[in-house]
């Protein structure tokens, strides 16, 4: 089976899934958790990139321990973002190599949700 392509998002995409989870849907921050001391958005997991890149090869119970919440099913599709952009694609691959093949790049990231006003946007 051929996996799917890698969805690439935007703004108005991000602010969809924002106000509007998806439970099939998972927005992924892959900064560091320092960084979300800064800001963190809504409704998004953070699975750090530089200090826990083999965090989705975990199993179920060792996943859930160090984050405190339900690994993702490789059936969900995973929406990842960073600062810039850079580490989030780093991380899609990364998360393509262990079997999530229902991937997508928010490629501004913060520093784009920032700029458009997203700080301001608020779950239902």
């Amino acid at each position: 089976m051929a996996s799917k392509a890698t969805r690439s998002y935007n703004f108005q995409d991000i602010k969809r899934l924002v106000e509007h989870p998806q439970k099939d849907t998972l927005l992924v921050d892959v900064r560091e958790p320092k960084e979300l001391q800064a800001y963190k958005m809504p409704t998004a997991v953070n699975i750090p990139l530089q200090s826990a890149p083999g965090a989705l090869a975990l199993s179920k119970t060792e996943f859930e321990d160090l984050f405190h919440f339900s690994k993702p099913q490789p059936s969900q599709e995973l929406v990842f973002f960073c600062a810039k952009g850079l580490r989030a694609k780093a991380a899609e691959e990364l998360a393509r190599s262990y079997g999530y093949d229902n991937t997508g790049v928010y490629e501004g990231s913060i520093n784009d949700w920032l700029a458009n006003g997203g700080e301001k946007v608020k779950t239902e």
